[in-house]
């Protein structure tokens, strides 16, 4: 009998518009069997649904195609260092901006200057 129902039920959905769908999902929720039953449905379809992305997530790395997953984690990443490159950016403008200090000699280089000054004097380097 409950396969009686349900081939009716079915038969009817497809003869209706759009409107009638509305109709037939409001009664389909009047009756407390079909609620159980439509409310089962979702939750295998969910559960499969959740093996299918991930069956089909280990096929398209099989066949080295990314999927939506991994074009998130680029994009993140991309993100990432995009915003890295702006601070960058914004550091060297400062810099260019801001005259650098004159580069202050070694004391080591320092000295050898006043040596060779001291002997394009004249004066003895002992």
């Amino acid at each position: 009998m409950a396969t009686d129902d349900a081939e009716s039920l079915f038969s009817k959905l497809k003869q209706m518009s759009e409107e009638g769908l509305t109709g037939f999902f409001a009664e389909a929720m009047s009756n407390e069997r079909a609620r159980r039953a439509l409310g089962r449905a979702g939750e295998r379809f969910m559960a499969n649904k959740k093996t299918f992305d991930r069956n089909m997530e280990t096929f398209l790395d099989f066949v080295n195609i990314p999927s939506k997953r991994d074009v998130r984690e680029l994009k993140s990443r991309l993100d990432h260092l995009n915003g890295q490159l702006l601070n960058l950016s914004i550091k060297l403008d400062r810099m260019l901006v801001t005259p650098a200090p004159p580069p202050k000699a070694s004391p080591k280089a320092s000295r050898v200057k006043k040596r060779e000054h001291k002997n394009a004097t004249g004066e003895s380097t002992e």
